[in-house]
């Protein structure tokens, strides 16, 4: 199941951006979204319904994992991957209990987001990695 849609949601002008750009020239995605704010992210997950969510753990008004949980919740719930400065035990375990699918330290996004779309093309429900980046 490649994803055709996939909203980004990060605070980070550079973040953002430089996903973005990866997931449309490098990995063929048309549909790329993309919200600064927990608030915002709500509107776009109703209006375009993405199958992959790539979200911040801290956000300003609504911590990132709140925000995991809500999307999780939905019906027909999205692929979530969560992103971080930090690389720590504790975000990612906190992550995984909150029932994100993935977790990712920001520097790390060129090796992570193509094998997070590899397994999301071999049908996948949960994504399932022994590397260093993705929730087992």
């Amino acid at each position: 199941m490649r994803p055709k849609s996939v909203l980004i949601v990060d605070d980070n002008c550079g973040f953002l951006a430089a996903s973005v750009e990866f997931f449309t020239s490098e990995m063929g995605i048309n549909l790329v979204t993309w919200a600064d704010s927990p608030q915002e992210a709500v509107i776009k997950f109703h209006k375009f319904s993405p199958e992959l969510v790539i979200l911040d753990i801290g956000m300003d008004t609504l911590k990132g994992l709140d925000l995991a949980v809500w999307f999780k919740n939905q019906v027909n719930s999205p692929n979530v991957m969560i992103t971080s400065i930090d690389d720590n035990e504790d975000y990612r375990n906190y992550a995984k209990r909150m029932g994100a699918d993935a977790f990712m330290k920001k520097v790390n996004y060129r090796m992570a987001y193509p094998e997070l779309i590899l397994y999301l093309n071999k049908g996948f429900k949960k994504i399932c990695s022994e590397n260093n980046y993705l929730l087992n």
